[in-house]
């Protein structure tokens, strides 16, 4: 009799710890549905980035959503909602009053993931005079001075930033394209900030602007608010090569999700190795290269390894034309290019220049180029 007992226990056990095993692996692997905010038609790069950005992952489907949705009940299909850069005043304008009030809502008492990006981080703060949705116990300050200058920006991480981006803990510097985003310091009321990165660089490349203001100011925030979580980049993680899993990788955070590697191909800490401030002198560097990729064949292939060189914000607008040159070496180079930049924007570019290709060296090249784009994107890793 106790015989039987005990087998009926250890059957008992081993059926509760499957069980127990299944309910986690569900978790692990259930889909995140996230709407990217588009206020209206305005800046649809950033836009596009973030989307593309999360396509990384394998189990994010991602949309572009409106104020629409968000104030009804169609939102709560969603996990979480990314504010892409732009303009933040007009993002909050278009929520309008009742709508900032949704998204608070939906945080404290629906659990709904926030996550902001540069402009989507100015509203998150509390920051006197400024429409924002006082999320994450910062406020934005010298926000006079906001248009203060652009570049490849130096971070570091907090020990708190280590537990979510681990893959970047032994670094004592990484680098994240900066576009004026806000300048974040204690708002000092009832929410409780934190820090998960630290912006090293100093940018004030305008006429007027002050030194020694964005430098040691929080980089990345994110903290719980009710039921829900936010998050908020001041820079732009989502268009910078090597860096642009960061975003899925917080939305996982912010949604109580598994913390799932990436692939190699878009996990490259190391692809900048140094700091780049938009200086004028940078600037005419970069105006130079940009006039040359309409240049002689020469000026063209140099030009493509110098725009990536020196992280320009737009050369993800001018490579995949490069694609339609005349010339089979740089359209060879110009699919090279989208690789190194993880253009997924781009594949369907790619996809009829290969088709259309008819120099047998370039075409090999073109399809090398199209397999890697495409293993960017997670749904094709499954």
């Amino acid at each position: 009799m106790n015989k039987f007992l005990t087998i009926g226990v250890l059957l008992f056990t081993l059926i509760c710890v499957n069980y127990s095993c299944k309910r986690v692996e569900t978790k692990a692997e259930q889909r995140i549905k996230v709407g990217v905010f588009d206020k209206n038609g305005d800046s649809p790069w950033c836009i596009a980035d973030a989307v593309e950005a999360l396509k990384i992952d394998p189990k994010i489907d991602c949309e572009v959503i409106r104020a629409s949705q968000i104030v009804s009940d169609e939102i709560l299909d969603f996990d979480a909602i990314v504010f892409p850069g732009g303009s933040g005043r007009s993002e909050t304008m278009s929520l309008g009053e009742s709508g900032i009030e949704r998204v608070v809502s939906l945080v404290k008492d629906k659990g709904v993931a926030v996550v902001g990006i540069c402009a989507g981080a100015y509203i998150m703060t509390n920051t006197p005079n400024y429409p924002s949705l006082n999320l994450t116990g910062y406020k934005a300050i010298d926000i006079e001075h906001d248009h203060r200058g652009h570049g490849l920006a130096k971070f570091s991480l907090t020990e708190e930033g280590e537990k979510i981006f681990p893959e970047l803990k032994d670094r004592e510097i990484s680098f994240c394209q900066y576009y004026e985003g806000p300048v974040l310091v204690s708002a000092e009321d009832e929410i409780e900030e934190g820090s998960l990165g630290t912006m090293l660089s100093d940018v004030h490349t305008v006429e007027g602007t002050p030194a020694n203001m964005t430098n040691n100011r929080p980089f990345i925030v994110a903290n719980t608010v009710g039921k829900g979580k936010v998050a908020s980049f001041v820079g732009h993680p989502e268009c910078t090569p090597g860096m642009r899993w960061m975003l899925p990788r917080i939305v996982r955070w912010a949604t109580n999700n598994e913390m799932v590697k990436y692939p190699k191909s878009v996990m490259r800490p190391d692809f900048f190795k140094n700091e780049i401030i938009y200086t004028k002198d940078i600037q005419d560097l970069q105006s130079k290269y940009y006039k040359n990729l309409s240049g002689s064949k020469e000026e063209k292939l140099e030009a493509i390894d110098k725009v990536i060189e020196l992280a320009c914000w737009s050369s993800k607008k001018w490579i995949p034309g490069l694609l339609r040159d005349k010339d089979a070496d740089v359209r060879s180079k110009a699919s090279i290019a989208l690789v190194k930049l993880e253009r997924t924007d781009a594949l369907a570019d790619l996809e009829v220049a290969f088709a259309n290709e008819t120099n047998d060296d370039c075409k090999v090249q073109l399809e090398k180029s199209l397999t890697e784009l495409k293993n960017i994107l997670g749904k094709n890793r499954n």
